[in-house]
């Protein structure tokens, strides 16, 4: 049950008012009917959660947990260094 609240919140929080919610919003207000867009993107997050278990699943197979923690925080820092100077 702990793991299940900490995703929820770590989740929820980091995807508020992101760039999905954001194209989500769009999408609704291009007249496209609530229902599919709300059905389309609760799929997609489904998808691409799904991947992620999957892919964390199999690295903690071939990683220690330390490694998998150190590597994930480096890679999202990359990733946002990359994004700023791109920008």
């Amino acid at each position: 049950m702990k793991e299940l609240i900490t995703t929820l919140i770590t989740i929820f929080t980091a995807e508020i008012a992101d760039k999905t919610q954001f194209a989500i919003i769009s999408f609704t207000a291009k007249g496209f009917k609530p229902i599919n867009v709300w059905l389309g993107a609760t799929l997609a997050f489904c998808i691409t959660n799904f991947l992620g278990v999957v892919l964390g699943c199999g690295l903690t197979k071939v990683f220690p947990h330390e490694v998998l923690k150190y590597l994930s925080g480096l890679i999202f820092i990359i990733v946002g260094v990359v994004t700023l100077v791109t920008k």
